[in-house]
């Protein structure tokens, strides 16, 4: 991974080319890529809401047929380390609560 890398990846998060969160207490909320294993063919991308903390597969069939190794197990949590701006602290309001 690359600072350039992670600032493409960024990019397309903020243009929500990953998809958003089905749960609707998110409101639409942007999702980043997350694979379940780094080793090929194992098994497909899975997406990561930043606001719930869920882990969720893909909506999109050009995502559901992507390879989950292709991510790895690492880049969702990297991004987030870089960008902790991504976590929502109060997800559901002023209280935090649902």
């Amino acid at each position: 991974l690359t600072t350039a890398g992670m600032s493409k990846m960024y990019e397309k998060y903020q243009n929500v080319d990953f998809g958003r969160c089905p749960r609707s207490l998110c409101q639409g909320h942007p999702v980043l890529p997350v694979g379940l294993s780094d080793i090929t063919r194992e098994f497909s991308v899975e997406v990561f809401c930043p606001r719930c903390l869920e882990t969720y597969h893909p909506r999109s069939s050009k995502h559901a047929n992507l390879d989950g190794a292709y991510f790895g197990t690492t880049f969702c949590h990297l991004c987030v380390l870089t960008r902790p701006e991504l976590v929502v602290t109060h997800p559901y309001g002023a209280s935090g609560s649902e």
